[in-house]
Parts: C-alpha cells; structure tokens; sequence
C-alpha cells in the first residue's frame, strides 16, 4: 500500500473482517467489505472476491475504482461492489460492511413475501440508540428490504432511492444485510447494532409463535388512507379526473382500441354490456362509447372502466393536462410520519394505477416513494369488514395497529369492526361532515400518533 495512512486503514478493515467471520456472520467466502480510500478520485479499499474473509491480511487488499475496476492489488472485485458504490455515492458513507448472518438472511426472505421490496420495522429496543440519529427506543425506524437479483446494475438502481431514509442498512433477501457509517468503526457499530436487533426480532418471532410470547403491542404502526375527502378535495375526481376520461373515450378507443394488448379490456366492456342486455353481439363503437359515458355519469365502480380510466389519465397526467392538488396539510403528515418509520398505504376505490398516477403527479410533486401498499376494491369492497382484514394481513400487522382515514362513515364502521382505529376526515366541499361515533378531524397534522 502506498501510504501509512493507507496502511493503518488496511489494518482496520482486516481485523474487522475477521472479528465479524469469528462472529460467524461472513461464513466461508461470504460477505463482501470497503472503505473509502480516496474520494477524488473515488477509490474503495476492499477485499477480493472469492476469499475467506476470516484470513484476509492487509496486504491482500485490492483498490476498486468508481467503475468497480481494480487499480491496485490481487484479485478480482465482487460483482456486488456496484452496490458499495452506490451506497457511498448516496450516503456519503465511508465504508459499508455486508454479512450472511442466519437472522438478516431469514428475517429478509420472511418480510419480503412475494413482492419486490418491503421494509422490517424494528422499534422499541434500547439498542436502537447505536444507530446515529437515533435518540429513543421509541422511535421507530424501517429497514428497506429487497428481493435479491444477479444483475447487481439494477439491484443498486433500485437500493439508491431507498438509502435517504434507511437507518443506515439495507436487507437484500435470502442474502443478507449491508451497513454503513461515516467511517469504519462507525459503520461496524451500525452493523453490530442491526444484527442485534435483527437476532432480537427472529427470536420474538420463534417465541411468540411458540406461544411462549405475547406479542408486543407497538401502538400504531401504519396508516391506511382514502383518498377523496382525506387527503384530496372530493371534486378533483368527480370534476376534473371523470370529464377528462369521459371527453376522452371515444377518441381513445378510436386510436388505441385496436392495440392487442387491450384486447382482454375491450372484452370486459363488451361481456359487461351483454350482462345488462345492452348488446346481443359484438357492440358497435358508439355503442361502447355511451355506455362507458353512462357508467361515468353513474359513478359506477366498473373495473374494466377504471382501467380504461387510468390509461386515459395516465396520458393526461404525462401531458401536464392532470395535477392533483392535495390539502396543504398532506404531503407535510406523509414525510412525518415516513421519517417516523410508520407504514404508509392507500385504500381507495380507484384503480391502484390511478392512485399512484395521482400520488405521483400532485402539486407537491412525486408522493409514491412515501407508501409502502396500495389497495383498491380488488382487494374487497371498501364497506366490508373482510377488506379491512385482508389488507391487516398484507400488511403483516395486527389490525389494531393500523390507523385508517376516511370521510365515510360505512366504510370506518367496516374498518373498526375489523379492529382497526380510525378518524373520520371533515374537509370542505366533502358531502358528508357529520362523523357520529367517530373522532373527527379538519387535517392530518391533528392526528398524534
């Protein structure tokens, strides 16, 4: 190595990987480690790929540059430093440490499920203290997790917009955990302190499974919301979202009707047409046209129109045509309680493609990277306690610890009698301001959670 200080930093970093494979956290060739040697030109201190990590001397380290190219050493550089180098690109991190460990490795595939990424809350633990920025074991922190990928371009493409607001780690499942600090000693604390909590939490798990636990209650750990009414005023949608689809219908269906891919949509209208006796065939494009118009002027909750319905939007909304203005006290109470380390979902009985497309086209800019889960009548109908149900489950969550928001009293009876809390939301211009039993509120800032 070319410098003292260079040879002192190789030093650290290989006593750190043996004391971290002695914990048996970086079994065999596993796990992968670096520190930031130079930041102008950005060049990585790491370990070469393929060796036992337990017995990796200081002159065995090799310099990666900003490329993932080795510039100095032996060896190769896992494929898994493009990861590193976005991680010290969008945190500033000095160094990032990655282990096998059992708990991160089965707690990454058990909260990940099916989907593509998903978080694990850890809260209420001294420990989390450990964590910079972190000054109670009440504060609530969720640990980004995503599905594991071989093409390691996209799986960091898809880590970098996650890395602002994790606590200072990320869960890649069935793989393992990476963390990060400003420096070596801190980024091993940060590692040593989320491989506490993560050992913690598996075990709870076995032992409340085992029945040998209660499980604990956290108070309220995510916040189900409506949309019209709650979190936008009510005649965006009725004013300004349906005209737009229905001026647009037939123009739509004339230029894009014949695409293959909306083929299985034209069906939908048509089998529904048939269903109320209003075409004995293959209906004529008028035909289709008025009688989607009709479900509009109805407000009916058709899914083949309100999928119809979010292609047209989606058009609007790239265009510029389309800007959802959400209550001042909105965007505000979503970062809040995101930074807090709530769950954030929507619950809506627009389409999930219109709730996004509106969450991300606001005036307050793009909102979708706030939440979490998006849920709309597919999941069930919104005045059914079974919905309610069902989305506690998704959610991985007793229903107690879920906070829904909505200005219709049917659908927050539904919610409460599946155990949810719940608030009913006043807002001008809503059609219904009398909350009876429930606890009303004029903004989400008023809500303390």
């Amino acid at each position: 190595m070319p410098t003292r200080v260079t040879s002192a930093l190789a030093d650290q970093l290989s006593r750190t990987m043996a004391a971290l494979h002695a914990r048996g956290w970086c079994e065999g060739t596993g796990g992968n480690f670096s520190c930031v040697l130079t930041r102008n030109p950005l060049t990585l201190l790491m370990a070469p790929s393929g060796v036992d990590k337990g017995s990796v001397a200081p002159e065995d380290l090799i310099q990666v540059d900003a490329t993932g190219t080795v510039v100095a050493g032996e060896g190769r550089a896992s494929a898994e430093t493009l990861l590193h180098l976005e991680i010290v690109d969008r945190t500033g991190a000095g160094a990032v440490l990655h282990t096998h460990s059992q708990a991160a490795t089965l707690l990454s595939d058990w909260c990940l499920g099916d989907e593509m990424s998903g978080s694990l809350r850890l809260q209420g633990l001294e420990m989390l203290k450990g964590l910079e920025g972190i000054g109670s074991h009440r504060n609530r922190v969720l640990l980004p997790v995503l599905a594991n990928d071989q093409d390691l371009a996209r799986l960091s493409a898809a880590a970098g917009p996650l890395l602002a607001d994790a606590p200072h780690g990320l869960l890649i499942a069935g793989h393992g955990l990476y963390a990060w600090g400003a420096d070596l000693p801190q980024a091993r604390r940060h590692l040593e302190i989320l491989e506490w909590l993560l050992e913690q939490r598996w075990r709870r798990l076995l032992l409340e499974s085992l029945g040998q636990l209660k499980p604990r209650s956290e108070g309220i750990r995510a916040v189900l919301l409506d949309i019209e009414g709650t979190t936008c005023p009510v005649p965006f949608v009725s004013q300004v979202l349906f005209p737009y689809a229905r001026e647009r219908l037939d123009d739509f269906l004339q230029s894009e009707g014949q695409r293959p891919e909306l083929a299985p949509l034209i069906e939908a209208i048509d089998r529904a047409m048939a269903a109320e006796e209003l075409s004995g065939g293959s209906p004529a494009h008028g035909e289709r046209v008025q009688f989607l118009q009709s479900l509009i002027d109805q407000d009916r909750k058709v899914p083949a129109l309100k999928e119809l319905q979010g292609l047209i939007w989606d058009q609007g909304y790239a265009s510029g045509a389309l800007q959802c203005r959400l209550f001042d006290d909105v965007a505000p109470a979503l970062r809040a309680w995101r930074k807090d380390g709530l769950l954030l979902a929507v619950y809506s009985s627009g389409s999930v493609k219109a709730q996004q497309l509106l969450y991300g086209h606001s005036t307050d800019g793009d909102l979708r990277g706030l939440f979490s889960h998006w849920f709309d009548t597919s999941t069930g109908p919104k005045g059914e306690d079974t919905s309610y149900s069902a989305i506690a489950r998704e959610l991985q969550l007793a229903p107690a610890a879920i906070l829904f928001v909505s200005d219709s009293r049917s659908e927050l009876e539904a919610a409460r009698s599946a155990g949810m809390v719940t608030r009913f939301s006043v807002r001008p211009e809503n059609p219904s301001v009398d909350p009876g039993p429930f606890e009303a509120i004029t903004s989400l800032a008023q809500i303390k959670l």
